[in-house]
């Protein structure tokens, strides 16, 4: 089953997550670091002690050399004689043992051993006699390479002692080796209470910062939340509401920029659909109603041949005109869909202006307009030839709508730097500065239009075919004045250009 999150929720586990894998790292490393330093300040002060012990053993050798040790071989001290002299004697037991007696520095609680350097005992204090700690061989081997030897050892109660064996050099030999240790009870308590405290902490932690982590990220969401709910009230019927824009300049801002910008197209493709849907319907009613109105005429009564001849012709001009008009309407479905996808092949522009204007031409023989073409030079453009047919045709058909009896249209192509020009100039009587800006809209209509019979889809359809083939369609038309002049940029063929 699958589980739905929220961004919160999963905001919040991720900031619990990290924070929690960030304290016990922390804990960890606290913990080992205060466990060192402990360990070490331990170690320290059993090395103090047992320097201690052997300056105290030096001091008193100083002041008492002159007396003589009773001892085996009767020897006596002379003030010339060092502590080497006496364990060469072997009169260094005699010198611990007064030393001991005299200082009374093994009557303490400090737990001392001194042992030979061969590992007999010489003497000890009784609290490291209560701790029972024995000398190994491998510690002993150790400490008469002249090493200070670290040791923990753990009795059987649990009880953990820390151990040194400090070695005495004099003259790069070992006179005897000093063993201190300590009980690690206050070291292992202020551990377990270090621990049982991060132990609590880090759980308190945890929630309450959960807790913060929350309501942070319920602060956080809270636009995208009242974004949310205003998206899902806005329907196709409501395409004009926006959703309001928080004043916040981060992501969110720019989220709710974008989906206005969304809503925008989204609005002027439905109007635009819905424009294309009514005006689609009310140019095909009309044909249909002109067909059907002279049907029922002619079928009431009986007519001559020539009667029946000239409905025919109405219809099939009706017929031709509901062509053209799905024609138009099918490209103009294209333009839609294509997003400017359109064959790109070199098509000579000139020869196709003229072959499309030898057509056009016989159209316009009847209204007594002279059609001319002037393309000496090639001109090599990249293109879909279909459509640059259309757009050629949909151009003079405008021009020869437009025009009045006796008028002209020139056809001219050239070569300009990287691109080819089409340019369709007429005699007509121009386009008013009002209509200019709807020239090129689905479905617009000139009023002042000499025929009746456009579309109103030709323009919007040449300026979709420029667009897709990535050319510009200009428009020259001074107000007032006579004649409107059509100019179309494509890119050249790259053996062209």
């Amino acid at each position: 089953m699958r589980i739905v999150r929220s961004i919160r929720q999963t905001v919040t586990l991720w900031y619990v997550g990290i924070l929690a894998l960030t304290l016990g790292l922390f804990s960890g490393l606290l913990y080992t670091t205060v466990s060192r330093s402990l360990a070490r300040h331990v170690n320290r002060t059993l090395e103090l002690q047992a320097a201690s012990v052997a300056d105290t053993i030096q001091a008193f050798w100083s002041a008492e050399r002159a007396a003589p040790l009773a001892g085996p071989g009767n020897w006596a001290g002379s003030p010339s004689d060092t502590l080497q002299d006496v364990l060469d004697a072997g009169q260094l037991p005699v010198l611990v043992q007064r030393w001991a007696d005299k200082t009374g520095s093994l009557q303490t609680d400090r737990a001392i051993r001194l042992v030979d350097r061969f590992g007999r005992p010489i003497a000890e204090s009784d609290a490291f006699t209560r701790l029972t700690l024995p000398l190994e061989a491998a510690t002993l081997e150790q400490a008469r390479r002249g090493d200070h030897v670290y040791g923990t050892i753990v009795h059987a109660g649990g009880l953990r002692v820390q151990l040194l064996t400090y070695p005495v050099i004099l003259g790069g030999r070992i006179l005897y080796l000093i063993q201190v240790a300590t009980s690690l009870e206050h070291v292992d308590t202020s551990l377990a209470r270090l621990q049982l405290w991060l132990i609590w902490l880090t759980p308190i932690t945890l929630l309450g910062t959960s807790a913060i982590g929350w309501f942070l990220a319920t602060q956080a969401m809270e636009p995208v939340g009242r974004m949310t709910r205003q998206a899902q009230r806005i329907s196709a019927e409501h395409l004009d509401e926006r959703l309001d824009v928080p004043p916040t300049r981060d992501e969110l801002e720019r989220l709710a920029v974008t989906f206005n910008d969304l809503l925008t197209r989204l609005e002027t493709a439905f109007r635009r659909l819905r424009q294309f849907s009514a005006a689609a319907s009310h140019e095909l009613r009309t044909p249909l109603t002109v067909m059907k109105g002279e049907l029922e005429v002619i079928l009431r009564k009986p007519r001559p041949a020539d009667e029946y001849q000239r409905v025919l012709r109405t219809q099939l001009e009706a017929v031709d005109e509901m062509a053209q008009l799905v024609e138009e309407l099918l490209m103009l479905a294209r333009s839609d869909a294509a997003k400017g996808e359109v064959e790109r092949r070199p098509v000579e522009l000139g020869a196709l202006a003229r072959e499309v204007g030898d057509v056009w031409r016989r159209l316009a023989d009847p209204k007594r307009i002279r059609v001319e073409v002037a393309a000496s030079d090639p001109v090599w453009v990249l293109g879909e030839r279909r459509l640059l047919e259309r757009l050629v045709a949909n151009l003079l058909d405008n021009a020869i709508r437009h025009t009045p009896a006796n008028g002209q249209i020139r056809i001219m192509t050239e070569c300009r730097a990287e691109q080819g020009r089409l340019v369709v100039a007429d005699t007509g009587p121009g386009i008013p500065s009002e209509e200019l800006p709807h020239l090129f809209d689905r479905f617009f209509k000139r009023p002042a239009s000499a025929d009746g019979s456009s579309t109103g889809l030709g323009l919007g359809l040449c300026r979709w075919i420029v667009e897709a083939h990535g050319g510009r369609i200009d428009l020259a038309s001074v107000p007032g004045r006579p004649g409107a002049t059509f100019a179309v940029c494509l890119p050249r063929a790259p053996h062209t250009a």
